[in-house]
């Protein structure tokens, strides 16, 4: 089954039913289906290559012009809409684009770049209205994604139609979405997060209410109370920043919330304990995965479950094994996954096909299975810091460090030396009223951590570099 075809049952079975709402417009699932079928017939004339770029802020015209391109039997090349003209301009070249599709102000944008030199269309301008519907001509391949770059030069994921069914159907099945569900959705639809959203609702002919702005805490609050949501999907950050709001309040607002949706980003434990309490009629849930082998493990953060820490179990028709052992501890080492979900080879990327291995992905991230096969994670071996043959993980120290009132943020990092090779750095955020400084920081490290795991160096920042998915840009910070 392809993604078009998600769409087409829910268009026999509720075709009348509302399917995608956005601050502009709503539409049933059927005047969804016929405007992805006119948006196809009119990118016809695009017949040189397999590659449509799309760059858009989250809109209903983003989901046609998606659902479009994969009916007209391209493959979409998604791309961050803050993406720099360097980024944008090695995105497009590798990904051998034949035109950029993108909202108004976008456009506009883009039209200073001369660097560019494919078509740039702007969805706005778009004339699909009276063109006649095509039959569709499905590829292979839906998407391309390029990699956030935490840790190197971002590359290439093209995500096959099989892939997705099998993500999808495994969020369905292990989350319980069903048609009944009302999906409020702020988290940008170019991300891989979000995409998956959008198939699940797909898939289960829910309705998706479509937000804009993952920081509009207010807009999210009141969207789940306007539509009478059942589930929300957001970042770890941002439900740490909605424990500022009263409790009470909150509670309210989450009072028919039966499933919050977040990612393997570290999430602070304190803040899962928060939400085991204020989601009174539901549960937090969370999952493990990367754009190259998505949702490889599902955790629901229930009442009974102590493992705040974890990212669960592994999905169904997945595998995931420790390989090449990087610590003192023998039950860690990096993950090594395999399945359906996983890709068969990067795109365009030869040297990054070293990292897959008889079908396994060798995905870098550092972690451990307990005794019930719960997933754990550690870290990411580019990160892993080697003090005279003691390797450290540098999230450990980050956790100590996190413990302290005063501080809003930590990244622990590697820096050369010229007898231990390395030694650590510590880049710290503080609160606005905080009376924290190094002095304390050290002693409490002392206290908590073994000697050659205590930092030598310690510096105040006013940010830590981060993806828009909270993971931290250590090797900006090397």
């Amino acid at each position: 089954m392809n993604i078009i075809n998600f769409l087409e049952k829910c268009v026999e079975k509720y075709p009348t039913k509302l399917a995608i709402v956005d601050a502009e417009e709503e539409l049933t699932f059927q005047e969804l289906y016929d405007k992805v079928q006119q948006f196809s017939a009119s990118i016809e004339f695009l017949k040189k290559k397999n590659v449509v770029s799309l760059i858009s802020e989250n809109s209903i015209s983003f989901i046609v012009a998606y659902l479009g391109i994969i009916y007209a039997g391209k493959i979409v090349h998604l791309i961050p809409t803050e993406i720099s003209e360097k980024n944008l301009l090695n995105q497009i070249n590798t990904a051998d684009s034949e035109a950029i599709i993108c909202s108004k102000s976008i456009y506009e944008n883009l039209s200073r770049y001369d660097s560019i030199k494919i078509p740039k269309i702007s969805l706005s301008d778009t004339n699909f209205e009276n063109k006649q519907s095509l039959e569709s001509k499905i590829n292979e391949l839906a998407y391309l994604i390029y990699t956030s770059g935490t840790t190197s030069k971002p590359k290439g994921v093209a995500i096959s139609h099989e892939m997705t069914e099998l993500t999808t159907k495994n969020i369905v099945n292990v989350l319980k979405y069903s048609s009944s569900d009302v999906n409020v959705l702020p988290l940008p639809l170019y991300h891989s997060f979000g995409l998956g959203c959008l198939h699940t609702s797909l898939y289960v002919a829910s309705t998706l209410i479509l937000l804009k702005n993952v920081n509009d805490l207010d807009l999210i609050l009141k969207s789940l109370k306007k539509y009478n949501a059942t589930t929300l999907a957001v970042i770890p950050a941002t439900l740490t920043k909605f424990l500022q709001i009263d409790r009470n309040v909150l509670e309210d607002y989450f009072s028919k919330i039966r499933l919050v949706m977040t990612n393997s980003t570290p999430i602070p434990k304190l803040t899962v304990q928060n939400f085991k309490i204020i989601l009174k009629n539901g549960n937090l849930a969370t999952y493990y995965g990367l754009t190259e082998a998505s949702r490889s493990t599902f955790m629901i953060f229930d009442k009974t479950n102590q493992r705040e820490e974890s990212v669960g179990k592994t999905a169904p028709g997945v595998e995931i094994k420790i390989k090449d052992n990087q610590n003192t501890n023998s039950d860690m080492g990096e993950l090594w996954i395999k399945g359906k979900n996983v890709i068969k080879k990067y795109w365009n990327n030869e040297s990054a096909n070293k990292n897959i291995v008889d079908g396994w992905l060798r995905t870098g991230d550092v972690g451990f299975f307990d005794e019930e096969n719960y997933l754990f994670l550690k870290g990411h071996i580019d990160d892993i810091i080697n003090i005279g043959g003691e390797k450290v993980i540098p999230q450990e120290i980050e956790e100590v460090v996190n413990q302290m009132s005063g501080i809003k943020d930590v990244a622990a990092f590697g820096i050369e030396h010229e007898i231990f090779g390395q030694v650590i750095k510590l880049n710290v955020v503080k609160t606005e009223d905080s009376d924290v400084n190094k002095t304390k920081i050290l002693n409490h490290c002392i206290r908590n951590l073994e000697r050659f795991k205590i930092p030598s160096k310690i510096e105040f920042v006013d940010n830590i570099p981060k993806t828009n998915y909270g993971k931290v840009k250590r090797f900006i910070l090397k």
